[in-house]
């Protein structure tokens, strides 16, 4: 019955103290996870940074007018929100554009710098984008405008031509840390710019305020929260929580996750679904409008029409869903330790998605592709699991591509039709040399097999000491064996999620597994079972009540055999 067929479990038996054991298992001292201002690096550790800075300011003063170029998802979108909020601060003759994603693909390309000139820019800067736009660049300096890149994409090339180019990721960049996301960097050009424009209390709390853009970025954009990305993040939290942004509340109100203090988990399941649905679906200038409008009654129409767009995105994830599904044969699965799979109907908007549910699924690394533009060129998005650097796998079959690009977890690219056969058998090959039969069971990490007595809100509270969680610092994840269940419903509209109450320290404890509801038919009252969990505290009906968030089960014997029947649906 376990989603899960290997449970990895790091610390098994006995403890002493709870957080000292997590903090070996992650390998982390405490000291890293509680870093205070003092420990970011200076923006003059960018290679390019000072001289990029120092062309800004002079495209400011004299006038120039100056294009940002951006990108369609959450970090592309707060990227540019937050250099045009300074650009605009400091009295700079500025315009912005975003790329559709339908039409002009990831990054900035030759027409797009046509449209820069024709907003008359005589200075481009790309934010999230930017190291691998050769052609666009080139045509840029042919027409004699200076190009700024900011971005934060690995480098799989030589640079492209550009008067600067700002990412801790370009091979020649001694950069203290390579993990910042596309506005971490952005960030930190503005914070060396603002020397030049702002008296030092109001540069101080105008840099806070923008934190409130940071965090959304990095925190959806899936970059590790060490080093001063946990600095950014947490500061960034604390910002978003006194934001003087409309649009941003009434988003969180849309969501329904204005009740508690925002957290990591709010930004990466409600905020950043609703910011990238506009990329995904029409266009990022909705979301980018959102977070720039100053008039509370634009904003709450705004982020109530995102709100719409992603139960549209939603629908049509689990259309494409099901026909992917469908696509994949036992032979493939017996044969391709990676799945490729194209799907003609499929919006670009929700390829990425699919490729993860894929890869989740099957537990191998999978790639989406669409034709949805009925113009000759496939268009792909890649996922991946822990010990395949799918960028890798990628590049290494770039002969077929037209653009291409990524990280080891994620990547995307477009290539002729007549080249995708070529190209999908190129790249299995490639996986099937470097992926183990053994890095195919799919497998869960869990920190500690924790003591009943632990399974208490007392814990919960330990934890927020670590926060906050994402890459690199995940959520805990505990298990613990033989607990008894004593109660069992289906909840949701749908019944599609299991409401389980286990027996535990003698105590009923409520535990939640969600998408998870048809697996109430295969358990029964009485049952022992061991369970996998993360611990959280439930605020649905009050405060200081813990809950278990089950990320697996494994059903035992039936310790009391009760009558059969099947497990209730009540509507949430």
């Amino acid at each position: 019955m376990r989603l899960f067929p290997v449970w990895q479990v790091a610390h098994e038996g006995a403890y002493d103290a709870l957080l000292d054991v997590l903090l070996a298992t992650r390998q982390l001292q405490l000291t890293d996870l509680q870093l205070g201002p003092e420990a970011l690096h200076r923006p003059e550790l960018l290679l390019d940074l000072e001289r990029g800075a120092e062309r800004i300011e002079r495209a400011i003063r004299r006038g120039e007018t100056i294009v940002v170029y951006g990108d369609y998802d959450v970090d592309g979108v707060t990227s540019t929100a937050l250099i045009i909020d300074f650009l605009e601060r400091a009295g700079a003759n500025c315009h912005y554009l975003l790329p559709h994603r339908h039409t002009d693909g990831y990054g900035l390309k030759p027409p797009g710098v046509q449209r820069a000139l024709a907003l008359g820019a005589s200075l481009i800067v790309t934010v999230d984008n930017g190291i691998s736009a050769f052609e666009a660049l080139e045509l840029a300096k042919q027409e004699g405008v200076d190009v700024i890149v900011i971005d934060h994409h690995r480098q799989n090339a030589d640079l492209p031509p550009a008067h600067s180019i700002i990412n801790p990721n370009r091979r020649d960049c001694d950069y203290p840390f390579k993990g910042l996301a596309g506005v971490g960097v952005t960030f930190k050009v503005v914070q060396l710019l603002s020397e030049a424009f702002l008296a030092a209390d109001e540069r101080r709390r105008y840099l806070n305020d923008l934190l409130d853009l940071v965090v959304l970025g990095t925190v959806a954009d899936v970059v590790p929260l060490l080093d001063e990305n946990r600095i950014l993040v947490k500061y960034g939290l604390r910002a978003a929580e006194r934001t003087k942004r409309p649009g941003l509340r009434e988003l969180r109100s849309v969501a329904r996750c204005d009740r508690t203090a925002l957290d990591t988990q709010a930004i990466a399941f409600y905020l950043g679904p609703r910011l990238n649905v506009a990329g995904r679906l029409e266009k990022p200038d909705l979301a980018l409008e959102l977070l720039r409008t100053t008039d509370a009654e634009d904003a709450r129409k705004r982020a109530t029409y995102l709100h719409e767009l992603n139960q549209r995105r939603q629908k049509l994830e689990k259309e494409g869903m099901r026909e992917a599904i469908g696509l994949v044969t036992d032979e493939d699965l017996e044969r391709d330790r990676l799945l490729c799979t194209l799907g003609e109907s499929w919006d670009l908007g929700v390829i990425g998605l699919l490729a993860s549910k894929l890869a989740e699924a099957h537990w191998r690394p999978a790639i989406a592709v669409t034709d949805v533009r009925r113009d000759g060129l496939y268009v792909g998005s890649a996922r991946s699991i822990p010990g395949y650097d799918i960028n890798d796998g990628i590049v290494a079959c770039r002969e077929h591509l037209v653009t291409y690009g990524g990280h080891a977890a994620a990547a995307g690219f477009s290539l002729e039709a007549d080249r995708y056969e070529a190209f999908r058998a190129e790249l299995i090959d490639h996986a099937n040399q470097h992926i183990t039969p053994e890095q195919l069971q799919a497998h869960l990490e869990i920190d500690v097999e924790l003591a009943q007595v632990d399974i208490d809100m007392s814990t919960v509270e330990q934890l927020r000491d670590l926060e906050p969680f994402g890459q690199g610092n995940r959520t805990p994840v505990f298990c613990s064996r033989g607990l008894e269940i004593v109660a069992l419903t289906r909840v949701g509209k749908e019944g599609e999620h299991l409401k389980l109450s286990l027996k535990v320290n003698g105590r009923p404890r409520t535990a939640m597994w969600f998408r998870q509801g048809e697996r109430g038919r295969e358990l029964g009252i009485g049952q022992r079972v061991d369970v996998a969990f993360e611990l959280a505290e439930d605020t649905f009906n009050g405060t200081g009540i813990v809950q278990m968030l089950l990320k697996d089960l494994d059903a035992g014997v039936v310790v009391n055999e009760p009558e059969p029947k099947e497990a209730g649906v009540v509507a949430a």
